[in-house]
């Protein structure tokens, strides 16, 4: 794309390879042409002053061109002060950047490249609109042969800077047209030049000239097993990789801080803790539930940020809450400015036509910090006084904590309406499993089998592992579907038993309520109908 001289976006979720990936191009590409690589990060007010913004620009970039080999007589160039001779003033404008910029690339001996990461920091204000014009404007003249500009430039940030509109503040938005408007110079009010506005029909966003970077940035579990192979060498260990892989996958979907992190914690912190003691022992299949524990409970920027926009953009907190709780079957369709811009934030993917949340660590988080707000329901208080009867050093006893659900779920939740317990039954029983398991294990829900009808609970205590089938009652042959799809997971973990919640909200029900075993192709299967 560099070579085609290409614009282009690398929009990813936070901490999934941006900034490692804008420096590996720069190292790639340095011996062949001069790269600046400048971030916007931390700018604050400079981003709201055109004149502080161009200095700052031009200062990060002569930073970046006097390491390479550019002449020094061309960075003096680059730097000298803007002084217009028919105001007799500094005038630090874009538009004088862009003049700068022309004769920068128009007398250097090589091409040169713009790297820019954290665009995300300027995106929402008017002023990076002008820059993102300018260079846009620039762009294309030089395809015309009218001008001289960067060769490519790739700006880094969570947002697509071609959707702007997800990210522009809400007050500012009807000032642009087509979507934007663009600031402009106006040369006769004074000295120093005010910013005045004029709406301009444009063919989409400053940045419409951009090219899709379409790279798949996340790991795959082939080459999570490739790197875990040569860690294995590298420390002279013994365990399995294809299934650390597969694990690893399966709770990361490839994210990549994540599995790095997953890593990290089994290497570092997990090998040190007492309970394990040695590298050897933290990868094994108990080392894995720790560090799976472990990540759940950091505090670290990418949870922070989750939980600070689930807090901050209601509607899109109430879709989450649709896909986790209600199960709902969303179409997939990134035409929609909520499912796009949670697919942005590295939330949302599709899973067989249907928005799912994208991974089960974040689905966690999202459910943990939803069941935080019941902590001071009374099914919550109820599990809280009884958890050390329902628990012992290592286990849990399943069978107890069912009874005793079902027991205070009668009691607490007889008069609610048939709707309500629909959308909430699963997610009653979680605020009632949270504090017996909280501590000491942790549970995530079956990507496979997400509707709104039946919710497979795997949860991980203490080296042991339970699978609960959550779900709705509609009819007999429905809950065969369910015990044989039960019994399913149960052959793919090894386990010899698992639990059937059926939550019936027929009128004739009182003939189904009650709890029963099923034993199904060497299974067994305890079957509560609510």
């Amino acid at each position: 794309m560099i070579e085609q001289n290409r614009y282009f976006t690398i929009n990813r979720a936070r901490q999934y390879g941006k900034t490692t990936t804008l420096s590996r191009l720069k190292t790639g590409l340095k011996n062949k042409y001069y790269v600046a690589k400048i971030s916007f990060e931390g700018l604050g007010e400079t981003a709201k002053s055109e004149s502080r913004f161009v200095g700052m620009f031009v200062d990060e970039v002569k930073k970046q061109l006097a390491m390479t080999k550019i002449s020094e007589k061309l960075l003096d160039g680059w730097s000298a002060p803007f002084y217009d001779e028919g105001l007799g003033a500094i005038d630090m404008s874009i538009v004088k950047l862009s003049r700068r910029i022309t004769e920068l690339c128009a007398n250097s001996d090589r091409d040169i490249i713009l790297l820019i990461d954290e665009v995300d920091e300027v995106s929402n204000n008017e002023l990076f609109l002008s820059f993102l014009g300018m260079l846009r404007k620039k762009y294309l003249s030089a395809l015309d042969g009218e001008d001289s500009t960067f060769k490519s430039v790739i700006l880094a940030g969570v947002y697509d800077i071609k959707n702007l509109q997800n990210k522009i503040r809400p007050e500012l938005e009807h000032q642009y047209n087509s979507p934007w408007s663009v600031p402009i110079r106006n040369a006769n009010r004074g000295r120093r030049p005010a910013l005045r506005r004029r709406r301009i029909k444009m063919a989409g966003s400053p940045w419409n000239i951009a090219a899709d970077f379409t790279v798949d940035m996340s790991f795959h579990a082939d080459e999570i097993e490739v790197m875990l192979n040569e860690y294995r060498t590298d420390y002279a260990l013994d365990f399995d990789t294809a299934w650390f892989s597969k694990q690893i996958y399966a709770y990361t979907s490839g994210y990549p801080f994540l599995v790095s992190r997953m890593c990290w914690l089994l290497d570092i912190r997990v090998s040190t803790e007492p309970d394990f003691g040695t590298k050897q022992a933290a990868w094994t299949r108990e080392g894995f539930q720790r560090a799976v524990k472990l990540i759940l409970k950091e505090q670290n920027t990418l949870f922070d940020g989750l939980n600070k926009k689930l807090d901050s953009n209601k509607k899109l907190k109430a879709l989450v809450y649709q896909i986790v709780v209600c199960r709902e079957n969303i179409p997939f369709n990134l035409n929609d400015n909520l499912i796009k811009l949670g697919e942005m934030f590295g939330w949302f993917k599709e899973c067989n036509g249907m928005t799912a949340i994208s991974n089960r660590i974040f689905e966690t988080i999202i459910c943990d910090k939803l069941l935080q707000e019941r902590t001071t329901t009374q099914i919550y208080r109820a599990a809280d006084l009884e958890k050390y009867q329902l628990r012992t050093a290592d286990a849990l006893n399943m069978d107890s904590i069912i009874e005793r659900f079902a027991e205070h779920y009668k009691s607490l939740y007889a008069d609610r309406t048939i709707d309500f317990l629909e959308n909430e039954a699963r997610m009653i029983f979680l605020t009632f499993l949270k504090p017996i398991i909280n501590g000491s294990g942790n549970y995530y829900m079956e990507a496979e089998t997400f509707d709104k009808t039946r919710t497979d609970i795997v949860v991980d205590y203490r080296g042991h592992q339970y699978v609960i089938e959550a779900k709705v009652w509609h009819g007999e042959s429905y809950e065969q579907a369910g015990r044989e799809q039960l019994c399913g997971y149960l052959k793919r973990y090894n386990l010899p038993t698992g639990w059937l919640i059926s939550f019936c909200f027929n009128k004739s029900k009182e003939k189904l309520i009650g709890t029963h075993t099923v034993e199904m192709d060497g299974k067994t299967i305890r079957e509560t109908v609510l």
